[in-house]
């Protein structure tokens, strides 16, 4: 389904993106859009180890608060919400940073507003 941004009564498009970090600390997970936020509307991410994680807009900026996984198969999530649950700066990647070395798997969803 489609979306509209209530402020420019543009269509948003929703898109989907597989996530799939292991580096430590930070992760591209959405390239950078010129002149666009990266809103994320549904997301889902586990781990395959204890790890904690926190979402960012590219340069370091926490978009959002640090969830904790104790182990294999934890991780956190947000229902779809057309709304959104966080968005990154304008003309910003979103990232995921881990605190440690391991695999986080999962999936979004998002527009460009």
């Amino acid at each position: 389904s489609l979306l509209t941004n209530t402020a420019t009564g543009s269509t948003l498009t929703p898109k989907f993106r597989a996530l799939s970090a292991a580096a430590l600390g930070t992760n591209t997970v959405v390239a950078t859009v010129s002149a666009k936020k990266i809103r994320v509307v549904q997301w889902i991410a586990t781990t395959v180890a204890a790890n904690n994680f926190k979402w960012q807009s590219h340069g370091g900026t926490d978009i959002t608060g640090l969830f904790y996984s104790s182990g294999a198969g934890g991780g956190a999530g947000g229902a779809y919400n057309p709304l959104g649950h966080f968005e990154t700066t304008a003309g910003e990647a979103l990232d995921i940073n881990l605190s440690v070395a391991t695999t986080v798997g999962g999936s979004l969803v998002y527009v460009e507003v």
